[in-house]
């Protein structure tokens, strides 16, 4: 059963009498089922009725025991294995770079097709609201903005914000490295590339599990869950294991995200309250990380037991405002028109480069190592740099587009998808663009002036450390007049204040944004010219802002992991929620203290390697997106308001057995214990689906020929399909010798996966040609995964329906009575 929220279900209401027959006709086959819309339903009743998930109820607290117990244990045993063992940053960084290694390009492409694939939504289907029609948003656009923005990327402008900037600026990547670029262009091109990693890139993925699983919660009334977004491809399947196994891995993509980035930016706050003088610096900095991380913990389960539209939306709007006053304050204080000039100049060429070029750019000729052909003019960056950076940020987004993207869909409720597209995506990113413009074109600037005065010192006093400051050997005190040698000005300052002026130490970039922050100083003035500068209130409210930012980061993740736990209710238990948040704190904590920032990172590795699964889930969801959409705007035109039954998302004529059922459905009663919810329409494999299945993975040529003779109307093919048949036979033998072969040639591989693929073809061509001529919807992609990686199932999908049909193997003809049969949707239908 489920714990599914009653609120989620709206109200009912009247809907036109075409809608009512559409509802009517989808339950037909539901001999059991009252043929209702959902909306006409309500309360506990219909969500025990239509989503039967696994449940467990223990007093007041009620989840699904599955989820939970999967997500907690691959969470643990990944974070235990982190901490303990020394070796685990390392092992792990293996895996991450052959990741990268073999889908650098997928990673790169997948991420402009999430955008392109946005706007056309919002141009095509913006009209669409993410509730009824006449429903208002929960939340003001300020507070909306504020939250969505908290939970995705407030932390990180702030570290990266004017770190990212800085170093691309000095270290060694495809734009400095080859020589010709001056310091103007590669400052330039340095927030530049900052800006593609934290615009559209960043918010693309978010986006489409956002609107995906809006539509499915509130406008089809499923579950708020990451599952749902798979029901129109899934059907009821979603419900069962395979739905367990989906949202058990958003958790741990969920809290490894939020642990990882707690644990790390906990050493960015460390350094500022170091730097401020309220902690020792000879203190043990493991104590300072504890400290820090159950402080935070305790505010955030404060926050997120006292609810999203309390705790988490004041805060929000808290940290929210204190940003916005720590970058107009220091827009004001530093070279205000200049910075202008950075952010109209930035935003030309984000739009210029940006959208088209830097999407696709993979960095293919310098990713090439010694010996497959590197440029031998030694004007190459390191090959692995498109991994540490652009790669390592696609991936990372998509790792964090279940937390994000589900608490977006939460509260983008009764929004339209137009509204969410510019709140989440355009807002944003221009957002962004002011942020990186000013506070990286700040620390630019700085790191420019420092350098001018090393050289200063060199070329005129001899002495490159003349302005050093004496706390740093990358800070440089800004001469407050102008400077004067030999009778000649050669320094002079037209900015009084900004002073001192820092480098970036390679080696510590916790204190980047501090040190423009505490370059806010002006010395010389107050009562007796012994003011102390703006520089440690800068830091106190930057320390304090970057708190709150963390608290909202885990109170987010907490409420996202307790809805998914509790298959998608959106009212817990608040000590379901202290739950997630002590289990965070305790992540986060076991790594700082066992395995430092080598655990912390071992384990934001392992998120990302294991998040790759999310990027083929999302293009999924897009397609469920496409598929939602165009069934909403067809009811719409008939005049439906409402939440619609989600019933009439899947095909009325499809498949008998499914090509995720059969054998596969052995996994439900094992993890059921036998006990299967009947509603789910799962039955125990058949004698006949389990040695089909194992005799087409063997011999698919046998089933195949039988299947062309049977659609093959009087015979009149009989030798093409005997070809065709022996074709296949000889590719199915083919492929499986070569690939043998290649392990002692590895050329053979080549010529195995050719074979392979030619096998696919031709089973994805009689499956097309199966399903036209049954009546079958489907489409091409779904045809090639089953006619290739899936072909026993395909095979014995395709017997069985021919048989269903009452197709004669022999003859190629169905019986009389059953020419026209139409198979109605299998009960608690699927799509594929």
């Amino acid at each position: 059963m489920t714990g599914e929220d009653p609120e989620v279900l709206a109200e009912p209401t009247e809907e036109p009498p075409e809608v009512v027959k559409l509802v009517e006709e989808a339950h037909d086959d539901y001999a059991d089922e009252d043929p209702k819309s959902l909306k006409e339903n309500d309360g506990e009743e219909t969500a025990t009725k239509v989503f039967p998930m696994r449940e467990v109820c223990v007093g007041p607290l009620r989840f699904n025991w599955l989820v939970s117990i999967l997500g907690l244990g691959v969470l643990w045993g990944v974070s235990i294995y982190c901490m303990t063992n020394p070796e685990a940053s390392a092992e792990l960084g293996k895996w991450y770079d052959t990741t990268i290694l073999y889908f650098t390009w997928f990673y790169i492409l997948g991420n402009p097709v999430m955008t392109f694939f946005i706007f056309w939504v919002a141009y095509r289907y913006g009209h669409i609201k993410l509730g009824p029609k006449d429903a208002e948003p929960e939340f003001s656009d300020v507070s909306y903005f504020a939250m969505l923005f908290s939970a995705g990327v407030g932390v990180g402008l702030f570290f990266f914000g004017v770190s990212e900037p800085l170093t691309h600026a000095t270290a060694s990547n495809y734009i400095t490295a080859p020589g010709y670029h001056n310091q103007n262009e590669v400052d330039q091109w340095a927030l530049n590339i900052t800006m593609y990693h934290w615009g559209f890139a960043g918010w693309s993925p978010y986006l489409c599990m956002a609107i995906c699983a809006g539509l499915a919660s509130y406008r089809f009334g499923l579950p708020l869950t990451i599952r749902s977004s798979f029901y129109p491809i899934l059907g009821d399947y979603c419900w069962g294991w395979m739905g367990d196994m989906i949202d058990a891995w958003s958790i741990v993509m969920t809290v490894a995200g939020v642990c990882t980035s707690l644990g790390l930016g906990t050493m960015q706050l460390a350094a500022g309250i170091i730097r401020l003088g309220w902690v020792d610096p000879t203190t043990n900095m493991t104590n300072i990380y504890v400290a820090i991380i159950w402080i935070i913990t305790a505010f955030a389960t404060l926050s997120v037991v006292s609810g999203l539209k309390l705790g988490i939306k004041i805060l929000s709007v808290v940290g929210f405002g204190l940003g916005c006053l720590i970058l107009f304050l220091s827009f004001v204080m530093e070279k205000s028109y200049w910075l202008l000039n950075v952010l109209v100049q930035t935003t030309g060429v984000y739009l210029q480069w940006n959208i088209f070029q830097l999407p696709f750019w993979t960095n293919a000729f310098g990713g090439l190592k010694e010996g497959e052909g590197r440029a031998t003019d030694e004007k190459s960056a390191p090959w692995e740099w498109m991994g540490w950076w652009t790669v390592f940020y696609m991936a990372w987004w998509v790792a964090w587009a279940c937390f994000v993207g589900l608490f977006i869909a939460r509260i983008s409720k009764n929004r339209s998808l137009r509204n969410v597209v510019f709140g989440v995506f355009l807002a944003p990113t221009a957002y962004a663009l002011v942020w990186m413009s000013f506070m990286g074109g700040m620390g630019l600037r700085q790191q420019r002036q420092a350098n001018e005065l090393q050289e200063l010192g060199r070329s005129v006093y001899n002495d490159e450390a003349r302005f050093e400051t004496s706390y740093s050997e990358f800070c440089y005190d800004v001469p407050q007049e102008d400077v004067e040698f030999n009778g000649a000005t050669v320094f002079v300052n037209t900015l009084p204040g900004i002073t001192p002026v820092c480098r970036q130490d390679p080696d510590d970039k916790t204190n980047d944004w501090f040190n423009i922050m505490y370059s806010f100083s002006y010395p010389g003035t107050g009562a007796n010219g012994d003011f102390g500068g703006f520089g440690q209130f800068m830091s106190g409210i930057s320390i304090f802002t970057l708190a709150i930012y963390f608290i909202t980061s885990s109170d987010s993740g907490s409420l996202v992991v307790d809805t998914l736990a509790s298959n998608g209710a959106e009212e817990h238990h608040w000590i379901q929620r202290v739950f997630w948040a002590l289990t965070e704190g305790a992540v986060a904590t076991g790594l700082l203290v066992a395995g430092g920032n080598n655990a912390l990172g071992a384990l934001q590795t392992a998120s990302i390697v294991f998040g790759l699964p999310f990027n083929f889930f999302i293009f999924f969801m897009c397609w469920s997106i496409q598929k939602m959409c165009e069934k909403l705007e067809q009811l719409e035109e008939l005049g439906a308001t409402g939440i619609i039954d989600a019933k009439l998302l899947l095909p009325k004529k499809t498949w008998e057995m499914p090509i995720f059922g059969g054998i596969f459905n052995i996994v439900e009663f094992i993890v059921s214990f036998g006990m299967v919810n009947k509603q789910l329409g799962i039955e125990f494999p058949t004698s006949k689906q389990v040695v089909g299945f194992f005799k087409n993975l063997l011999l698919p040529f046998l089933p195949l020929y039988s299947i062309c003779s049977s659609i093959d109307m009087k015979g009149e093919n009989a030798r093409a399909n005997m070809l065709l048949t022996v074709a296949y036979a000889l590719c199915h033998v083919g492929w499986i010798a070569l690939f043998i072969c290649g392990t002692i040639n590895y050329g053979f591989v080549a010529f195995g996966w050719s074979a392979f693929f030619l096998n696919a073809c031709i089973l994805t061509s009689v499956r097309m040609h199966v399903r036209g001529k049954l009546g079958i919807v489907g489409n091409f992609v779904g045809d090639f995964i089953a006619g290739s990686f899936l072909y026993p199932q395909a095979l014995l999908q395709i017997e069985l329906q021919l048989e269903h049909e009452d197709y004669s193997f022999g003859d190629g003809n169905p019986s009389e009575e059953n020419e026209d049969v139409t198979v109605p949707l299998h009960k608690h239908g699927h799509a594929e």
